[in-house]
């Protein structure tokens, strides 16, 4: 009898051959699942001033990467040691909204409402300066070489949550008068936020709509909008993450993703939507935050659940790998997702000594110039993922049988010598499941296991630190004997 490894499918019910319950702590490898990394920060680092209201990756000229985040009253960019420095301070983001970033140019402009349009040169540094003619937009798109506001206060001064405003070709200063456009939307709700699709369309989100946008000889403007579908909108701006073409984000049912080719896909339905609904705190669904690990080919969301308390770190990631479309969980504590290159830097300087530390030899945060997935900490401070491997659980499906045998043994498919495999047993369908305490591998790689049930399930536990590259299922499960009861 066979227990694969399978697809993370719990909103399909236990009874879903080869199918998991629990993928936690670990990332979908084409067949079974791989370690994932714990989040580790260097000896350097320091806290941002204050939790992170947005954060953003950008490369400069000379091809060297900085990120910028925002917090409750500046935005700072990291300098090359893991430490913040000042770049625009005495901000004051509304509640609710965080600062959207975009480059342009050698600028990099953000903007949270309250405080409007604000560009600060990347190449040049110096101070940050206010464009006001923008209409201090809540979130903000380029393409095209045109920057765009959504949400965007009127000529009267008037917020209008469906309107989108767009600066002149080649000129960021410039949003009145020739080149400039001031379209305000009818329908499908407040507008949420634009990623790019290629370099001249973009997929334009509001709440209970999608919209391809198109920049070029539109009739006689520069852009224009095309309806995508209707309401399989965005539950918040955070949740939407775009890469290489693709857009991912929360709507109010469930997970989905869009791309020029594919059209609207609805990726959760029938896998995990349900059981993720039912997990999060939907109080205030806009708090999900999404971010792209494209060395995993993943993307990944953090959200508040129902049993979190603080409404700035989490304790629950779900992550979906694309190239299996598969799902998977991680249990890590964040206030922030970001996929930013690491700066080359020293073993000392990362983990500070020799013999203390949990960052692998071969990682790339120590190498530099190196796309990661990191995160900042409950104490505000940035790090990658890039330490030993986070403990993992797997845990499989039931399998019926027409009687009832006495399991003895049963061999965890997977390269870790350490854990435990533990036997899950009842006799129907509609009884609780008794699991018996897990069991080590003997030297033969088998566990003993002791159990009867005509329904069984196993469940995989690997320790924290373990050293291991794949976890394929459950097999060899034999019986001491058995039958009809």
């Amino acid at each position: 009898m066979q227990f694969p490894f399978g697809p993370y499918l719990p909103d399909r019910g236990e009874n879903t051959h080869g199918a998991l319950m629990v993928a936690s702590g670990c990332v979908p490898l084409d067949e079974g699942y791989g370690p994932f990394p714990q989040h580790v920060t260097a000896s350097t680092a320091t806290a941002m001033a204050g939790a992170p209201r947005g954060m953003f990756p950008y490369q400069k000229a000379d091809s060297s990467w900085q990120l910028a985040g925002g917090s409750a009253a500046k935005v700072q960019i990291m300098a090359s040691d893991y430490t913040w420095t000042d770049i625009d301070t005495g901000l004051a983001p509304p509640s609710g909204y965080d600062f959207s970033f975009e480059r342009y140019g050698t600028k990099l402009a953000y903007s949270n409402t309250v405080d409007g349009l604000r560009v600060y040169d990347v190449e040049a540094g110096g101070a940050a300066s206010a464009i006001s003619a923008a209409g201090a937009p809540e979130s903000l798109l380029e393409c095209g070489n045109i920057l765009f506001g959504l949400n965007c206060l009127d000529t009267s001064s008037t917020r209008d949550n469906k309107l989108i405003r767009s600066c002149k070709r080649g000129d960021l200063t410039k949003w009145t008068g020739t080149g400039t456009d001031y379209q305000p939307l009818t329908g499908g709700g407040a507008l949420i936020a634009g990623k790019k699709l290629s370099e001249n369309s973009a997929l334009i989100l509001q709440s209970r709509k999608g919209r391809v946008l198109q920049v070029g000889n539109v009739g006689n403007k520069q852009w224009a909008l095309a309806d995508a579908f209707d309401e399989f909108g965005s539950v918040g701006a955070k949740s939407v993450v775009g890469f290489n073409g693709v857009i991912y984000w929360l709507a109010s049912d469930g997970f989905k993703r869009f791309s020029l080719g594919g059209g609207l896909e609805h990726i959760g339905a029938g896998q995990v939507d349900q059981t993720f609904l039912a997990d999060l705190d939907q109080s205030d669904m806009s708090l999900v935050q999404g971010c792209i690990d494209p060395f995993r080919k993943c993307v990944l969301w953090r959200y508040k659940s129902r049993a979190t308390g603080s409404a700035t770190v989490f304790e629950d990631i779900i992550g979906y790998y694309w190239p299996a479309q598969r799902w998977f969980t991680l249990p890590v504590q964040s206030a922030y997702l970001v996929y930013a290159a690491a700066t080359a830097v020293t073993w000392d300087a990362f983990v500070g000594t020799w013999d203390s530390t949990s960052i692998t030899w071969d990682s790339r945060a120590l190498q530099g110039g190196q796309p990661l997935l990191g995160s900042v900490n409950s104490s505000n401070i940035f790090g990658y993922f890039a330490g030993d491997n986070m403990a993992a659980s797997l845990q499989t499906g039931i399998a019926n049988s027409p009687v009832s045998g006495l399991i003895n043994w049963a061999t965890p498919i997977d390269d870790s010598a350490d854990g435990t495999l533990s036997l899950g047993v009842k006799d129907a369908l509609d009884d609780t499941t008794t699991w018996k305490t897990g069991a080590a591998k003997v030297s033969s790689g088998r566990t003993p296991q002791r159990g009867r049930g005509k329904n069984i399930a196993f469940k995989r536990d690997i320790a924290a630190g373990s050293a291991w590259t794949y976890a394929k299922g459950v097999d060899h499960v034999s019986s001491a004997g058995g039958g009809p009861r």
